[in-house]
């Protein structure tokens, strides 16, 4: 698969989640299917750092596009928009904490290694405290991604540990069973797709992701106030 086809899988596999969220969340099986979206986003994160042409054009894009997707957010998660009761924060601010780690982590890898460390830590914090999307969760998975980039095996097994890791912090912090904490296990299958992954780019089409993610939200959020 090209890095265009696993974009589409994450998408169409992020929509069927959202889709199930606002509308239907009795329907575990849509959650389920949702799962498999955030690994493949995670994953092609770090692919593109490699691939991109100017890292500090692709950090600038995921900022941008951070803040266009914030107000569609809210109005189809929260109570309100920007100021609302449960306040957190869309995943691409999570996806620019974590590239941000990586360019930070990679340019002082050979002689001040430690500082990327420090980053990797410093800056995961800095995305659980202001609850982005899956946290520092979402940060170390997109740099173990990075990490252990051309090992799959190496990937899967960081992965599966985050996400075990991950699992049981959150029920142990809500105490209470809850059906979405336990099924982000299903997640691990999104690595059938990721392992057919074959270096390519596929069709040019750098922009689906940027306005799918808030332009689905947005529409989500508006039926959900008119129904």
């Amino acid at each position: 698969m090209t890095s265009t086809s696993l974009k589409i899988i994450a998408c169409l596999t992020m929509l069927i989640d959202h889709v199930g969220a606002v509308f239907y969340p009795d329907i575990i099986i849509l959650r389920v299917i949702g799962r498999i979206a955030f690994p493949i986003f995670a994953f092609l994160i770090a692919e593109g750092f490699y691939h991109t042409k100017s890292v500090n054009n692709y950090l600038t894009r995921l900022i941008i596009f951070a803040f266009i997707s914030e107000i569609p957010y809210d109005l189809a998660f929260n109570d309100g928009i920007l100021f609302h009761t449960d306040f957190d924060l869309n995943v691409f601010f999570t996806l620019v904490f974590a590239l941000l780690v990586i360019i930070i982590y990679d340019k002082t890898k050979e002689t001040h290694k430690y500082i990327g460390i420090i980053a990797l830590v410093t800056i995961s914090i800095i995305a659980e405290l202001i609850n982005t999307d899956y946290g520092l969760f979402g940060v170390l998975i997109v740099f173990g991604f990075y990490y252990f980039r051309n090992d799959i095996i190496k990937q899967s097994i960081c992965y599966t540990a985050i996400t075990i890791v991950m699992v049981i912090g959150t029920w142990q912090y809500y105490q209470v069973f809850h059906f979405i904490i336990f099924i982000q296990l299903f997640s691990i299958l999104s690595f059938a797709f990721i392992y057919l992954y074959n270096g390519k780019k596929g069709m040019n089409i750098k922009y689906l992701f940027y306005v799918f993610y808030p332009g689905h939200l947005l529409m989500l959020g508006l039926l959900d106030k008119i129904i």
